[in-house]
């Protein structure tokens, strides 16, 4: 049950109708580095930029799907505080955060304690994305600042949200990074 928006100009049954809907087709555009697709689309355009857009639209739901399923393969790695998957390249960067908020909860990825996804930006760079419920914010912990301070530590940068976090870190520094998070959300939820 929620509250929906209804773009009336667009026709029923469509991604287009649903605001919700058609955000998930300009996400979906702008994540695989087109979205002058996605401004096509809001610009009016119907015809190939609305089929291309559909094409990324369905490109990024089967991407999610597969990243989910190889975590749920692969596992994740449990540390004293956090759980953590190094997906390399082989999830997009783009997209990591979001599998790894679809991971929390799943089969063998608990739900009490933060997750945090490493994948491949560069050779020399990675982006880590955090992701943790609402209950563990409750309890006092603040992903925005576990990104930020664990990323400076290792030379890299961090921010975010309390429940949704990321950073670029040195990628020669992933092993001293999930440490250093791993104390930080210590504390955090410790005391």
């Amino acid at each position: 049950m929620g509250t929906t928006y209804a773009l009336v100009a667009e026709s029923v049954g469509t991604e287009l109708r649903d605001a919700s809907e058609f955000s998930t087709l300009l996400n979906a555009t702008a994540r695989y580095d087109r979205a002058d697709v996605g401004l096509a689309v809001c610009l009016g355009d119907r015809g190939a930029a609305l089929d291309r857009a559909r094409t990324l639209l369905g490109n990024h739901r089967r991407n999610l799907s597969e990243g989910l399923q190889w975590v749920k393969t692969e596992g994740v790695t449990t540390e004293t505080h956090v759980q953590w998957f190094d997906a390399g390249t082989r999830i997009r960067e783009t997209i990591v955060g979001i599998v790894a908020g679809m991971a929390l909860g799943a089969e063998n990825v608990a739900r009490d304690r933060p997750i945090i996804a490493f994948a491949e930006k560069s050779d020399e760079a990675t982006k880590v994305s955090a992701r943790a419920s609402h209950a563990l914010v409750g309890r006092g912990l603040d992903l925005s600042a576990v990104m930020q301070r664990a990323s400076t530590a290792v030379g890299g940068d961090g921010g975010g949200h309390d429940i949704a976090a990321g950073a670029t870190i040195p990628t020669a520094e992933k092993s001293a990074f999930i440490d250093r998070v791993d104390d930080i959300v210590g504390t955090q939820l410790d005391g």
